[in-house]
């Protein structure tokens, strides 16, 4: 999973058309599964992998390895995982939304030949 959140920040980093919809102060979202946990701090200064988050401003993912891959690949989207009781989302709904935009706006897209 570390992987995969490393993939999407870097990604993140490079899209500009993300900067009007991120936060002016860190926001953490935090990543859980049953054996790991990661966290990303985003913000209008900064898109970073972080040890820890900051409990003030925190939203939580939790679901399985594979729930949490599919949603950071792409495959699903974080309302239909919701709805499918794969994920549990602990935070605010405005970060909640927020998230779901960032996912979406910086889904990994393959070309069709």
């Amino acid at each position: 999973m570390h992987e995969l959140i490393k993939q999407l920040t870097e990604r993140m980093q490079k899209l500009n058309h993300l900067s009007p919809i991120l936060p002016d102060e860190e926001l953490y979202i935090q990543f859980e599964c049953e054996t790991e946990t990661a966290v990303v701090a985003v913000s209008k200064h900064s898109i970073e992998q972080k040890e820890a988050a900051d409990e003030r401003q925190v939203l939580t993912v939790r679901g399985s390895k594979e729930a949490l891959e599919a949603l950071l690949n792409g495959r699903l989207k974080l309302q239909q995982q919701i709805r499918l009781h794969e994920v549990n989302i602990s935070g605010s709904f405005r970060h909640m939304l927020l998230l779901e935009s960032l996912l979406h706006l910086s889904k990994p897209y393959r070309h069709v030949c």
